[in-house]
């Protein structure tokens, strides 16, 4: 079995008395996985099997010339991985990871964006760091430790910063107590404990978010990443709650401490584009404000639903009173008004006809308006969209958005047709 050195954080006593934590450096042991499929042979059989696009069938019959079965496996296993990390982090190196450290690590295009979060110069602790994602980005005039509790986690950051160019130091230790003086820290709290479970259960955070605030008390600031559900009553008044993602899905939700808040107290909604465009949108209340609320109305000639980070971030409700948009029913995110939202953040629909939600009322204006292609949407109904098309079986010729929803509380269809701003 190879080795490596990693530092390790221990305590002592001196005459009962407790002396500062210290650093020694152990050879830790790569676990067997590992070293198996870091091994030049296996690594070739992999690009070998990647460039010829290699059937899994006679991929495993080659494999088991050389191989045994639970060796086989576990060089499935990767192999099945290679692709995703890949294209998650954008590179051509066998990284090394398991299925639910890749599954908690931070995408390429997010990690380019957080990684301008840190002063030029600074020192990062990467805490509960896994195979090393909120660090592969981080340029190198930052000053970046992993740390991390598991023996494994630790092998993957070490082996993957060093192949990606950029190599790191690993600390096995608990973050809660760890300490080094660095300026800055990032952490990812476990909130799976194996593969499939939820990533967004906020309730058996590790850490806790508590137990993150209070060792935030070290440094200068931080960045703590928690679901984007939790409770932000409590999240200290001070920080600012940043929600990041793209167009289509607020895949982080970030809380910056101390120095790293840039907008103390405020709530800010970050897009990052797959080419690594940017686009925010910063509250200009206060969060211990009270809560902007948009007044109710009908269903005017326009419809403009709001992306995914907006209504996780309720920004969607400061921009849509800024522009004179109501909503037509409470707790639901669309909003209206007789003009279209000239907005990146928002998807504006034409309203062509309401009806009740029933097979017979849709129908028929579905008819009335031509409508075959159909797109169905819902918020407040429960329905599973592609069979109640196949049961609607719409046969016009036009495009068609509908809308199964609420109007005023009572469940509703809308019929829209797209209506692009931005052409």
């Amino acid at each position: 079995m190879s080795t490596f050195n990693v530092y390790f954080t221990i305590s002592t006593e001196y005459n009962q008395q407790p002396v500062k934590e210290a650093f020694v450096i152990l050879p830790v042991m790569i676990p067997l996985w590992m070293t198996l499929i870091t091994s030049k042979s296996v690594q070739t059989v992999l690009q070998t099997a990647i460039r010829q696009k290699m059937d899994l069938l006679p991929l495993s019959t080659k494999l088991a010339k050389a191989y045994e079965p639970n060796d086989r496996k576990i060089i499935m296993d990767y192999l099945a991985l290679v692709p995703k990390f890949r294209e998650k982090f954008g590179t051509e190196a066998f990284l090394v990871c398991d299925k639910l450290a890749l599954e908690q690590s931070t995408a390429k295009d997010i990690g380019h964006w957080k990684a301008t979060l840190w002063p030029i110069g600074s020192q990062v602790n990467d805490l509960c760091c896994g195979m090393g994602g909120d660090s592969f980005f981080i340029p190198s005039t930052v000053t970046v430790t992993g740390v991390d509790l598991d023996p494994d986690r630790i092998a993957m950051y070490e082996y993957n910063t060093a192949i990606l160019g950029t190599s790191r130091k690993a600390v096995l230790a608990d973050v809660r107590t760890f300490e080094n003086g660095a300026d800055y820290f990032c952490i990812d709290p476990a909130r799976r404990e194996a593969e499939g479970d939820n990533q967004r259960d906020f309730l058996h955070l590790t850490p806790t978010l508590a137990e993150v605030l209070l060792l935030s008390e070290k440094y200068k600031g931080g960045m703590a990443k928690i679901p984007p559900g939790y409770p932000t009553d409590e999240i200290p008044k001070t920080a600012e709650i940043v929600y990041v993602g793209n167009r289509t899905d607020c895949r982080e939700c970030l809380v910056l401490l101390g120095a790293l808040a840039k907008n103390p107290g405020k709530v800010r909604a970050v897009m990052v584009s797959k080419t690594g465009n940017v686009l925010e949108w910063i509250s200009t209340a206060f969060r211990t404000d009270p809560p902007r609320e948009l007044p109710l109305g009908p269903v005017k000639k326009f419809i403009a639903e709001p992306i995914p980070l907006l209504v996780r971030s309720h920004l969607f409700t400061q921009i849509a009173a800024e522009k004179g948009y109501h909503l037509f029913s409470h707790g639901i995110a669309y909003i209206t008004a007789d003009k279209p939202l000239p907005e990146i953040g928002f998807t504006n629909y034409e309203v062509l006809e309401t009806s009740a939600i029933t097979t017979s009322a849709v129908r028929s204006i579905l008819k009335a308006h031509d409508v075959g292609k159909l797109t169905l949407k819902k918020r407040g109904v429960e329905i599973i969209p592609e069979d109640e098309i196949k049961r609607l079986a719409p046969r016009g010729k036009k495009e068609g958005i509908l809308f199964y929803t609420r109007i005023a509380g009572e469940k509703a269809a809308i019929l829209t047709s797209p209506y692009p701003v931005f052409r």
